[in-house]
């Protein structure tokens, strides 16, 4: 049987960031998902809305989780390309903003783990 775990809570989040982190950032701004970053300036009327590569950050242990046979993060909507990882390890990738899509975690999980997800809405082809 299906059991969902909701961990939307509490993930760090940052615009300015280089790279994947490998470890827990601190120094992020902490958001619950759903979350949206062009809530201000996608309305302020400045045609100034950011446009680029963001990233949301969380740990979590396995203890944490029900016991299961298989173990799927699901996305309920990343706009507009998305890239999970876990323990800096790329998983998948999707692209199409408002569509729910699954990612297989199972043979990667370990006691402690850091998911990243990589979220990119430049204007794209794809």
């Amino acid at each position: 049987m299906r059991k969902i775990f909701n961990f939307n809570t509490k993930w760090a989040f940052t615009k300015d960031a280089e790279t994947v982190p490998s470890v827990m950032p601190q120094k992020w701004y902490w958001v619950n998902l759903p979350h949206i970053w062009n809530d201000i300036d996608g309305q302020d009327g400045g045609n100034d809305l950011y446009r680029g590569t963001s990233y949301y950050a969380k740990e979590l242990e396995k203890i944490d989780l029900p016991k299961a046979d298989k173990y799927f993060l699901e996305l309920q909507g990343a706009n507009s390309s998305a890239t999970v990882y876990v323990k800096n390890k790329k998983l998948a990738s999707h692209d199409g903003g408002y569509s729910t899509w699954r990612v297989d975690i199972t043979d990667v999980l370990e006691d402690k783990n850091l998911f990243v997800v990589e979220v990119d809405n430049s204007a794209n082809d794809r």
